[in-house]
């Protein structure tokens, strides 16, 4: 049998197994590679990145606490947002029926540490209604000195309007300089209560 005779005979079998042998070959080459990629994942590095770096965001503290005496059904420390006005802490408060809101301006911005001191009608207190009881300039950890300081300064203090500042000059210029804090009381309608509110902003160096 010559090859010719072998080919027409055979040339089926033939070419079944050499596409056999090609799908073999085939699936060599390309099953190892296809099971690597299933077995290796990407870690999730910039996600878990970007999550890191929001999260430091998230908790930063956006609070602050104020408290709110006088004429109120709830007196106490409150804890309000960075943002809030005098208005949203009294809502919380619940100024009496006898509360004298008009000494009490309720647009101001709230700052950390302030104390809100609501009077009832008619009550004469230590608080000007001119004053108010802070100041929008006034930072936390900002302090004035009360010995060197201008009515400009001295009127940024929380519950002092110019005529307390103008009267802290006065007696500057009488008495001299203020040797400790507490002497700031030695001011007419400057108090225990305002200088409780006064105190960490105040210096005398």
């Amino acid at each position: 049998m010559d090859i010719k005779d072998f080919w027409n005979r055979y040339n089926i079998y033939i070419a079944g197994g050499l596409f056999l042998v090609a799908v073999v070959i085939i699936a060599v080459l390309i099953f190892p590679r296809e099971s690597k990629v299933e077995m290796i994942e990407p870690f999730p590095s910039e996600n878990f990145e970007e999550e890191s770096q929001e999260e430091p965001a998230a908790q930063e503290n956006t609070e602050i606490f104020v408290e709110v005496k006088g004429a109120v059904k709830y007196p106490g420390v409150f804890e309000m947002p960075k943002d809030a006005r005098v208005k949203n802490v009294l809502e919380l408060a619940q100024p009496e029926p006898a509360a004298d809101l008009l000494s009490v301006n309720q647009s101001m911005k709230l700052i950390d540490e302030m104390v809100i001191y609501i009077p009832k009608d008619g009550e004469v207190t230590e608080f000007d209604p001119a004053d108010g009881f802070g100041s929008e300039t006034e930072e936390e950890g900002s302090t004035v000195n009360i010995n060197t300081g201008g009515i400009p300064e001295l009127t940024t203090l929380n519950g002092i309007g110019e005529k307390k500042a103008q009267l802290i000059l006065d007696y500057r210029e009488e008495n001299g300089l203020f040797m400790k804090k507490e002497d700031i009381m030695n001011i007419p309608g400057i108090g225990e209560k305002t200088f409780e509110s006064l105190e960490p902003y105040i210096t005398i160096d």
